[in-house]
């Protein structure tokens, strides 16, 4: 018969660091990271982000289903209606645009489908 091979581990040293001194260590990483978080103030999200205004509440006039350079601005590609938060848009008048937008593919004003 064969001879077995005796399977034997390697002892670890203990050199690791104890699990306490891990978690201490990352808790002062995560502290010394929120501090310089709180005093860096070019962050992306911070409050000095400068908010779109609606094109038609600048302008103060309503979107129409005749002007459609207009309504064309607020189409994809592929000639989806964008969304609000890529339109910038309030919540009047993206429902006005889309209302709009349908209408004038009703009237074959606008495509339904994009041009291959």
């Amino acid at each position: 018969m064969a001879e077995k091979k005796k399977i034997t581990r390697k002892v670890i040293s203990s050199k690791l660091p104890r699990k306490e001194e891990t978690l201490q260590q990352t808790s002062e990483q995560f502290t010394q990271v929120s501090r310089e978080a709180k005093t860096n103030q070019s962050l992306p999200f911070s409050d000095e982000k400068r908010k779109r205004g609606c094109y038609f509440c600048q302008r103060q006039n309503s979107p129409s289903y005749t002007d459609l350079a207009t309504l064309k601005k607020y189409l994809t590609d592929r000639v989806k209606i964008l969304p609000r938060f890529r339109s910038a848009l309030c919540a009047k008048h993206q429902r006005e645009i889309a209302k709009n937008i349908k209408y004038a593919r009703h009237l074959a004003l606008l495509p339904f489908v994009p041009k291959v």
